[in-house]
């Protein structure tokens, strides 16, 4: 087993985002997370709660530089004729300068929360838009190595 190394880190630059297979290049940033659910189990002759896992759900929230009307197109076609699309999103992770191989995660039926639909900002460079999301499913196609 060898050692870790700073130039094991990986750099968060090094990243693609898809949507339902297109190429989003206007990513800032991109975070998803899945989070137990539990449920408090009291047990007789102990002091502290245990807990047991009953489930999970899955959110998370996408930045992009504002470049296109997407998202304001998705939510007003919601508003204005009911239809709910879901999508699939991939993350790409893979800076060749650390050697640690290349992590794909999938993440499934993709719902968007929010979106915002008109903005201006006279002190912003470049606007932004942060869309939160819920999604119901994940695989990790292709992981980063494990040892070192």
């Amino acid at each position: 087993m060898g050692a870790f190394r700073a130039g094991n880190t990986i750099s968060g630059k090094e990243g693609r985002l898809f949507l339902n297979g297109e190429e989003m290049a206007h990513i800032k940033s991109f975070e998803a997370n899945i989070e137990k659910n539990k449920s408090e189990v009291n047990i007789m002759g102990r002091r502290m709660t245990g807990h047991k896992s009953t489930g999970a759900k899955g959110s998370g929230t996408a930045t992009f530089y504002k470049v296109t009307s997407k998202f304001v197109q998705i939510m007003l076609n919601y508003i204005k004729t009911g239809k709910d699309e879901y999508f699939t999103f991939q993350e790409v992770l893979d800076d060749k300068g650390s050697g640690r191989g290349t992590e794909r995660v999938t993440l499934y039926d993709v719902n968007f929360d929010s979106a915002k639909i008109a903005g201006l900002d006279v002190d912003s460079d470049a606007l932004e838009e942060e869309v939160p999301f819920t999604f119901e499913d994940a695989d990790l196609p292709q992981a980063l190595k494990d040892g070192f």
